[in-house]
């Protein structure tokens, strides 16, 4: 069953098309995200809104692959409206956003070591949007159990995070 409407592609990209390797969406992960790895992947192939349609359930597999299939025949009349289909009925699955107070939530415990304590906070970092150097630099100092680390931050603040790291490779 089509969803939708075919067109001749006469492409010499189209003609030497090989399967592409890319991760089946299957709830697990943000459906924004999936779109966007998506539409770069295929965006190295080529851009023709038919070939964006009939290749995007490639990407599919499960309740998901389920859903796709249940489309109303000729439901989506270009590429531009499957995303948007897809991100609705799957914005329940993003994952949870993290915010400033996630950061001052990470606490580095006294059992668990500065670069380890690191590690582990840079990874909430980079899930939160718009944070700033500066943000990032305060909940960091914030979140250091005391010793000569965190003093050493409190006398002289760093500027950036790189230079944070930096000194805290002489600690660890």
């Amino acid at each position: 069953m089509n969803k939708i409407i075919l067109y001749h592609i006469d492409n010499p990209l189209f003609n030497q098309w090989k399967a592409f390797t890319l991760e089946h969406y299957a709830e697990d992960t943000g459906p924004d995200e999936h779109v966007k790895i998506y539409v770069t992947h295929v965006g190295l192939y080529m851009n023709e809104d038919v070939v964006m349609c009939k290749a995007f359930p490639t990407t599919l597999k499960g309740p998901v692959m389920e859903w796709f299939t249940s489309l109303p025949p000729y439901s989506i009349d270009c590429f531009n409206t499957l995303p948007h289909l897809f991100t609705t009925q799957f914005v329940g699955s993003c994952p949870h956003q993290a915010t400033p107070l996630s950061l001052l939530n990470a606490r580095q415990e006294k059992e668990k070591t500065l670069r380890a304590f690191i590690d582990c906070f840079e990874k909430v970092a980079l899930q939160m949007k718009n944070l700033t150097q500066e943000m990032m630099l305060q909940c960091m100092a914030l979140a250091l159990k005391h010793g000569i680390f965190v003093d050493n931050v409190c006398l002289r603040p760093p500027t950036i995070m790189h230079e944070l790291k930096l000194r805290a490779t002489y600690y660890i």
